[in-house]
């Protein structure tokens, strides 16, 4: 098998959306060039070149709100601070009136005229100005030397949201939120308590932004179970004390890691899954990590799963729980004569004329563990994305 070498960048591709390290990279872009100015002017139709340009776009600028109520929601309000919990980022705003919430979706992304563009975008995000697809601009005025900061919101795919909330932190979608690792990371007990009551598979769990921690999506989950040697389809429930500790280890580390470096993906440690999943599939076979483990390819979920199967393990109760059953076994009673009775015979074929499934030449098996995400109630679903 011959390695994935990674490309300098993953800015281009498909399927690498925004998870908490780049979203901390663009709350920094705007705590940077917004944070302490003015908005002087709003722009809140489509503009850069796209197919809806000059178009008030209500799917992406959501909840009903109508443009002149949105503009004048903004207009002349000072930006005090830049903040962030899971993926959601949001601008407080001084003054009356709400604050500006802002959810990447798949491909959204906050850029400012005249700085470079982030590498980890994962669609082409032009350098003229505004970009393609550009939803919302905000002319900052109030810089030094009277400086003015032009700031604009691009999201190709339409699947990011930009909300209005009184309370960010006390409303939907941000107060569902579970502990984000970065800003406050949960305690080992929590861990413990919220995977052993939880028979999703794991990966599930951590996608969930409501359940342990917020801000994991799909490549941090991959790389954080990698790195914590546990399989992405165990059942939460089946970990170990020790497993759960490796698992909050890895969360930790991967999202420091990868936030202390903006996000820039060619700044990642070389021995990072991430670097070696990009531009597979479920059929993929054949790609190696750079030690020359088989990298394997699945669905968890119902999202794409890379995963290497020789170093990451189902949970280690169901393990034990499988040897205690067997060793606790009661023996069966004798009958009257003092002999155990027997069981009765059943022919079993020989192992050559065993059928089992046909998997193709050099292929890795790993439709075993696809596992549908459970359903939530109604009005509970958390993004995943």
């Amino acid at each position: 098998p011959q390695s994935r070498l990674p490309s300098p960048s993953y800015a281009r591709v498909p399927g690498a959306m925004p998870e908490l390290p780049e979203v901390e990279a663009m709350r920094g872009l705007m705590e940077r060039h917004a944070v302490g100015r003015t908005i002087r002017k709003v722009f809140a139709r489509e503009s850069g070149g796209g197919p809806r340009d000059g178009k008030f776009d209500d799917k992406v600028i959501g909840e009903g709100v109508k443009e002149p109520a949105f503009v004048d929601a903004l207009l002349g309000r000072r930006v005090v601070a830049a903040k962030r919990l899971g993926k959601q980022l949001w601008l407080e705003l001084g003054g009356e009136g709400p604050h500006l919430l802002v959810h990447c979706g798949m491909t959204g992304s906050l850029a400012v005229d005249g700085v470079k563009r982030f590498n980890f975008e994962s669609f082409s995000v032009d350098d003229a100005w505004p970009p393609r697809f550009t939803k919302l601009q905000l002319e900052l005025g109030g810089g030094s030397g009277g400086s003015v900061a032009k700031v604009a919101f691009a999201d190709p795919r339409r699947f990011g949201k930009i909300l209005l909330r009184r309370d960010p932190a006390g409303e939907a979608p941000i107060a569902e939120l579970a502990a984000d690792p970065l800003v406050a990371p949960p305690a080992l007990a929590t861990f413990v308590a919220v995977l052993g009551r939880s028979s999703m598979p794991v990966k599930s769990l951590l996608l969930d932004q409501g359940k342990v921690v917020c801000g994991v999506g799909n490549w941090i989950a991959d790389e954080v179970l990698h790195k914590a040697g546990v399989h992405p389809a165990a059942p939460a429930n089946t970990l170990s004390d020790r497993q759960i500790a490796e698992l909050r280890d890895a969360v930790l580390f991967v999202v420091r890691a990868a936030v202390k470096v903006d996000a820039d993906a060619a700044r990642f440690p070389k021995d990072w899954l991430f670097h070696f999943r990009w531009g597979v599939g479920p059929n993929s076979s054949g790609v190696t990590m750079p030690d020359g483990s088989l990298l394997a390819f699945g669905e968890v979920g119902g999202r794409t799963t890379a995963f290497v199967p020789s170093r990451q393990h189902m949970g280690e109760k169901a393990a034990a729980d499988t040897v205690g059953e067997a060793a606790t076994t009661p023996k069966r009673r004798r009958a009257s004569g003092g002999e155990a009775p027997s069981p009765a015979k059943r022919r079993v074929p020989a192992a050559s004329a065993r059928k089992r499934p046909a998997a193709a030449a050099g292929t890795t098996a790993v439709s075993a563990f696809a596992v549908p995400l459970r359903k939530r109630p109604a009005g509970a679903a958390m993004d995943l994305a």
